[in-house]
């Protein structure tokens, strides 16, 4: 799908410091598959085709910074008091329009998801939509209450909600596609003076229905594509599933995984076409494969560069180029260091006969 042009601004909100991590490290820093969660969002993110990107930063603001790229604006939370609040103090740096609001900590969504929310909110006419999910038990999860005419009349969170409300399995993914101006707006009104201190996003969706607009929603269909982290538990989950679509992609490009389910490939690796991993093999970093090469059983790669028609049982490899042809020794340990070497690099004890 092309980019969607009804978008002025995408709002990463990436501020909470995720005590439930029990970590000193940002939540947003947590890799998944090897890349931090807020840089699997920014990557979904872009795909929508909005003229700005802004990212809300709080808690070790200045161990985020440094990732985002050239072309995002970052806004900086000094309390954190709420998504809304969070919202709030992009205020000086987001423009007027419809702006897609995302929170940092869901790495597992995908481009076509955000697109997807974009082109239902502009073909619905609505002044926000919000994208919910269905789930068999949505504890915890903010329901969303519907109109008889489909549209949203509000989202109750779990525990503000009426026994009736509580049966309701749609609930808030804490995505949203907004309009600037009056959601600023409401949210300077509502300042932070309730039992909790704290500004939510989902009162904005109740105030913009008061002042008479339309609030639509947009049912993902597949809620594994939006889920959180907040836990470790979680962290775990995500790597489970962002693994699996990873070893499927490569399986869809020609490559053979013998045992995808004890078999690692983080987001980084790059592989072509007719590799064979093997059970128990890990491949992370930067890390690529050339054609018609063998990797595993039991081999673990970290930003090695393997060529062409190579074979590597049992090797641990860091940092190294491996020549085209090169036949490595079971259990040998490839120091780090020779990451700019040339073929013949490897010391020849390691090497085993020439495929050729």
């Amino acid at each position: 799908m092309e980019p969607v042009s009804c978008l002025e601004s995408v709002v990463v909100l990436a501020a909470g410091q995720g005590k439930r991590m029990r970590s000193d490290l940002p939540k947003v820093l947590h890799p998944v598959c090897g890349v931090p969660m807020l840089l699997h969002v920014l990557s979904a993110a872009s795909e929508v085709g909005a003229k700005r990107t802004v990212v809300v930063l709080g808690h070790g603001h200045e161990l985020v910074r440094p990732l985002l790229s050239a072309g995002v604006e970052v806004a900086l939370q000094a309390q954190q008091l709420g998504s809304g609040h969070a919202l709030l103090s992009g205020s000086d740096v987001i423009p007027e329009g419809s702006m897609l609001v995302l929170p940092g900590d869901t790495p597992l969504v995908t481009g076509a998801v955000l697109k997807g929310l974009a082109r239902a909110h502009a073909d619905s006419g609505a002044s926000a939509t919000v994208l919910t999910m269905i789930l068999e038990d949505p504890t915890g999860y903010g329901r969303v209450v519907r109109h008889q005419d489909g549209s949203v009349l509000r989202i109750v969170e779990h525990r503000d909600a009426s026994p009736e409300e509580l049966a309701i399995c749609e609930v808030n993914t804490g995505m949203y596609v907004l309009p600037a101006p009056e959601t600023l707006e409401i949210l300077r009104r509502a300042g932070t003076d309730n039992d909790q201190g704290e500004l939510y996003l989902t009162d904005v969706v109740e105030a913009l229905r008061a002042a008479g607009a339309r609030v639509g929603a947009s049912v993902v269909a597949d809620p594994r594509l939006v889920l959180g982290v907040n836990s470790r538990v979680e962290l775990a989950d995500a790597e489970r599933i962002l693994g699996e679509r990873i070893k499927k992609g490569w399986m869809i490009a020609g490559v053979t995984i013998v045992d995808p389910a004890s078999t690692s490939i983080e987001a980084t690796v790059s592989i072509e076409p007719d590799v064979l991993i093997r059970p128990f093999t890990s491949l992370r970093g930067a890390t690529s494969v050339g054609t018609g090469s063998e990797v595993g059983p039991c081999s673990t790669l970290i930003d090695a560069k393997v060529g062409s028609a190579c074979r590597l049982p049992h090797v641990f490899a860091e940092g190294v180029v491996v020549p085209d042809g090169s036949v490595i020794s079971p259990f040998a340990w490839l120091a780090e260091g020779a990451s700019d070497a040339q073929p013949g690099a490897i010391d020849d004890t390691l090497l085993g006969r020439d495929r050729t």
